[in-house]
């Protein structure tokens, strides 16, 4: 019996012990971009455009102890050794306008993150069936889903300018065009 409960302990003590992944999702409001750019942003991905907060906010997942969910800055806790997640998408879930992030890029604080690398996953996914109703749901074996992500090195406050590009719809052609580069500078703030 005391063999089992330092087994369970053992396990237990490893399980705590696990990176934990944070996803943050961005939401950018293109619409509202684009009606106050209405010449668009800048071409050059070197020099994006720099706007103001109230174009996107951020959501977060474990989000005990956690603030700011929902606005442009945002306070998460976790650790050294975990991993934060990024991913970006417009208001028409990337249907008519699109956004990708391309460029986090630390300007003041602590050295909170590791560096950024993208990185791309196939899984398993559900998709909606067509008709009446979304129901029954279609299982989806191979799935697409990209992540702008580094590793927690430390807790700290960093100052981060976030670069992401926009795409619009040209409706005459058919085809996704560039509508510019734009950057904005959150503050993240990692408790651990």
């Amino acid at each position: 019996m005391d063999s089992e409960l330092k087994n369970s302990q053992i396990l237990e003590a490893a399980l705590n012990n696990v990176a934990q992944i944070t996803n943050i999702q961005v939401i950018i409001d293109t619409d509202k971009i684009q009606n106050d750019y209405p010449n668009g942003g800048s071409k050059d991905s070197n020099n994006p455009t720099g706007i103001g907060h109230q174009y996107q906010y951020m959501v977060s997942s474990n989000l005990a102890g956690s603030t700011g969910s929902g606005t442009a800055d945002l306070t998460i806790n976790a650790l050294s050794g975990d991993v934060v997640r990024f991913n970006a998408v417009s208001e028409y879930d990337n249907f008519n306008n699109a956004v990708i992030i391309y460029n986090i890029q630390k300007f003041g604080g602590s050295n909170v993150f590791g560096d950024f690398t993208s990185k791309v996953f196939t899984a398993p996914g559900i998709q909606p069936s067509v008709g009446t109703s979304p129901l029954p749901i279609q299982i989806v074996n191979s799935m697409t889903y990209w992540f702008y992500q580094a590793d927690v090195i430390t807790s700290g406050t960093e100052q981060y300018n976030i670069s992401f590009a926009l795409y619009v719809l040209n409706r005459q052609s058919g085809t996704m065009q560039l509508y510019g580069y734009f950057i904005w500078d959150p503050t993240i703030i990692v408790n651990g």
